[in-house]
């Protein structure tokens, strides 16, 4: 008899407790809401709404119970080390730092004309792209971000 690895299984072990990994598609349309909330806050006049929306797309997961998106749908982000203690705002600025820099390019390039805009749209491409990739493959649906800040994201609830 085999061990079936958490991929197959879709339930990751921490101390003390299993949780469920969360689907790909609810951590799509989660971050989705995430922007639309973020494209809101830039509606504000002046640099008020960009960097409200920056500080919002950077913070949300640190926020008790998670961000707006992961809300609505059913998901928290928490430690890997332990999945009973949610993410803080260090480990939620972390794992959402790819997004700040990715906001970063589009005040940078955004100037230049015709072109500014293709590169922007290729680094978001690229960007999520590879993010979505590193999802679907990694055993415990991790991306870079979460990787780096020792986070994944579980369905809420589920401990």
């Amino acid at each position: 008899m085999t061990a079936e690895s958490p991929m197959e299984t879709g339930v990751l072990q921490g101390p003390g407790a299993s949780v469920l990994k969360s689907d790909i598609l609810e951590r799509l349309i989660a971050k989705f809401i995430d922007f639309l909330v973020m494209g809101a806050f830039f509606a504000f006049p002046t640099a008020v709404g960009p960097l409200a929306g920056t500080t919002y797309i950077l913070i949300s997961d640190g926020l008790r119970g998670g961000s707006l998106g992961k809300r609505l749908i059913g998901l928290k982000a928490v430690s890997l080390a332990d999945p009973a203690e949610e993410t803080d705002f260090k480990q939620s600025i972390i794992r959402n730092s790819v997004f700040g820099v990715l906001v970063a390019i589009y005040f940078l390039l955004g100037w230049i004309p015709y072109l500014g805009k293709i590169l922007i749209f290729v680094s978001w491409a690229a960007v999520v792209g590879i993010e979505v990739a590193l999802i679907y493959t990694d055993e415990l649906g991790q991306r870079f971000g979460d990787r780096i800040a020792g986070t994944i994201v579980i369905k809420a609830g589920k401990l």
